[in-house]
């Protein structure tokens, strides 16, 4: 699940950020201590708030999801709002989770900066494996000039 969810103020950062959710409480807690820097309650392109979706009191996320799952948030920073973005795979590999993500570039982009949070559902087996995030830039050509 991708969820844009552009910085509620400037905040020097270096992405990808990476954040596991083990439970119900650190869910809530991630709530609560990033509220104020990002926005969860605007669904761009009318999509559903990462608020209404993870963080909503009707989630799938509680007690029993966390018994056999966890997720993992990969958060990601880009210089334009046009720039999107496909989850490859997640498979351990070497004693690690490789993350494999393609970041879709527009040929023309917008001068909006934007931030999203990708949700992983994953195997609580995984959950305590060091991730690595492997991001492939993917040129995407103009239809228009084709």
């Amino acid at each position: 699940m991708y969820y844009r969810t552009d910085l509620s103020s400037y905040t020097e950062t270096n992405y990808p950020k990476i954040k596991t959710i083990k439970s119900v409480k650190e869910l809530h807690d991630y709530y609560e201590n990033n509220k104020g820097i990002y926005q969860f309650h605007n669904g761009f392109g009318g999509e559903p708030s990462m608020a209404d979706a993870v963080f909503g009191s009707v989630t799938a996320y509680n007690a029993d999801f966390f018994r056999t799952s966890y997720l993992l948030f990969v958060i990601l920073g880009e210089s334009s709002g046009s720039v999107r973005h496909r989850v490859e795979s997640a498979v351990p590999e070497s004693g690690s989770l490789s993350v494999n993500i393609t970041r879709i570039i527009p040929e023309i982009g917008t001068a909006d900066m934007a931030q999203w949070h990708i949700v992983l559902e994953l195997d609580k087996a995984l959950s305590d494996l060091d991730v690595d995030v492997v991001i492939k830039d993917e040129p995407l050509a103009d239809s228009s000039s084709q």
